[in-house]
Parts: structure tokens; sequence; C-alpha cells
């Protein structure tokens, strides 16, 4: 299991950094284009850079929103709190992951897990119906 971790944070450091010399250049010949001069291949870096830390550790929330998704109550949404709660028992987790729900009529779920206290999933509601 723990080569697993290893191997998936290694490919997640390799795509971060591919993702950075792309948008990097990018950036870069954008500026050139406008003629900017020396100065373009630091805006372009530092472009790059913030939005890969920005798409990190924001992913979770960009995600949410983009679905218009709104946190699980136990009021409208019991089905699906009483299986993560059964989730949750069977797999020993000591805290409680958020849960989201959103109306879109596709089907698609959304997890994330950077760190097991801010971990949320993201369920369409017509997948408990």
């Amino acid at each position: 299991m723990f080569e697993n971790v290893k191997k998936n944070k290694l490919e997640s450091g390799v795509i971060v950094a591919i993702f950075i010399v792309v948008i990097t250049l990018i950036v870069y010949y954008i500026c050139y284009a406008f003629r900017l001069g020396p100065f373009s291949i630091v805006f372009a870096l530092v472009f790059s850079i913030l939005s890969a830390w920005g798409s990190y550790y924001y992913s979770d929330k960009i995600v949410l929103s983009l679905n218009h998704a709104r946190p699980a109550t136990k009021e409208e949404d019991l089905k699906i709190v009483n299986i993560l709660d059964g989730l949750m028992v069977t797999s020993g987790l000591s805290v409680k992951p958020r849960l989201y729900v959103t109306q879109d009529p596709q089907p698609n779920a959304f997890a994330t897990r950077k760190k097991s206290r801010k971990c949320c999933y993201l369920c369409y509601h017509w997948f408990v119906r």
C-alpha cells in the first residue's frame, strides 16, 4: 500500500512540473509576442507557479463551486449521509469527511484527500434515488 502512496506522490509531482513548464512556455510566448523583453520569462514563471499552487490547494473548492454543490444534510439527504456513516465505521475513519450533493443530471463523483481532516466527497443527487 505504501508503495502506491509513494508512486502517486511522484506522479503528482511530475504532473505539476509538466503543468508549470507548459504554462510558463505559453505565457512566455504571449509576453514575447507583445515584446515585453526579458521580464517575460520572470512573469511567466511566477504566473505558472501561482496557478499550480492555487489549483493544488483550492481544487476541491473550484470543483464544488463549478458543480453548484451544497453540503449534504440529514434532513434532505438522509440516505447518502447514512451510507457515508456506514463507510466510516467499516473503514475505521476517525474524522467524518465533508459530503456535498449536486443536482446535475450527469453521472459523476468527486473525492479529494490532501489531508484526512480536509477531505470531501461530491455525490450526484440521482445516485441515491
